[in-house]
């Protein structure tokens, strides 16, 4: 993600120096009217869709932010309800340890969902495993009541994840983006004009568009997200079962 800032840093000031360099050097007579029309068309047309198509991204990403506190509150949830039956929580810890761990070492959010993992198998044989006498702890106990339900919603999560995920835009989407992207940075030139400010004000426009234009590519790639976003819920997770709360409490 560091290298990916450093990457979209150099687009821009490349861009606004190649840019500016056109505006201040190129010359463009076109008919004035047909350069206001084709400027103001070309910049609608790009506002519309890519307004649209930040809208959509922009839901993505809210929906994917719920289905991953959904998961690690399922994983807590299911560590912390087997608090009575020591010998499962235990099991259970080693196994959400290992998940997260994962997580946490690759940085990456979504690491068990698109690699190998037995976690939501393993945590199915764990609760399965429950002997008469760890039954009988858990009896009469509203917590334990839809227990099995929160192993399926896991199941149904992984899912959730692998279809956000691959809910990108498509060729012919970002053709459309590039195509009136260009066209409205071209089309500011069009106006000609000899003052210094008006041209500056087409650098700023010209720029603006191509900021958008990363700003999808950004939402598009969920690197928005932040260096730190999967380790940080990978922490929080593994704080919850190694009771960290609790001591940092107890130690006050």
């Amino acid at each position: 993600i560091t290298n990916m800032k450093k990457i979209y840093v150099f687009l821009i000031v490349v861009f606004v120096i190649a840019y500016s360099i056109f505006v201040f050097n190129v010359n463009l007579n076109l008919p004035l009217d047909f350069a206001a029309q084709l400027t103001v068309a070309s910049a609608f047309f790009f506002a519309l869709f890519s307004g649209f198509f930040i809208t959509r991204q922009n839901d993505r990403y809210t929906r994917i932010i719920n289905i991953i506190a959904e998961r690690d509150g399922l994983f807590s949830f299911l560590y912390r309800v087997f608090g009575l039956v020591p010998r499962i929580q235990s099991e259970m810890r080693e196994v959400i340890r290992e998940h997260y761990t994962k997580i946490l070492d690759n940085n990456d959010w979504a690491y068990n969902e698109f690699h190998p993992s037995t976690s939501i198998t393993r945590l199915t044989k764990i609760m399965g495993s429950v002997t008469d006498d760890e039954d009988n702890q858990l009896k009469n106990n509203s917590l334990f009541d839809g227990i099995w339900a929160a192993i399926q919603e896991l199941q149904a999560n992984r899912k959730k994840i692998i279809a956000a995920y691959q809910e990108r835009l498509l060729l012919f989407q970002w053709i459309l983006i590039y195509v009136f992207a260009g066209i409205t940075i071209l089309s500011f030139h069009f106006l000609y004009t000899e003052l210094v400010w008006v041209n500056i004000l087409k650098i700023i426009f010209g720029t603006a568009v191509f900021l958008v234009v990363i700003l999808i590519k950004q939402l598009n790639d969920l690197s928005l997200f932040g260096e730190n976003f999967s380790r940080n819920i990978a922490n929080d997770v593994l704080r919850v079962i190694d009771e960290a709360d609790k001591k940092e409490i107890e130690e006050i």
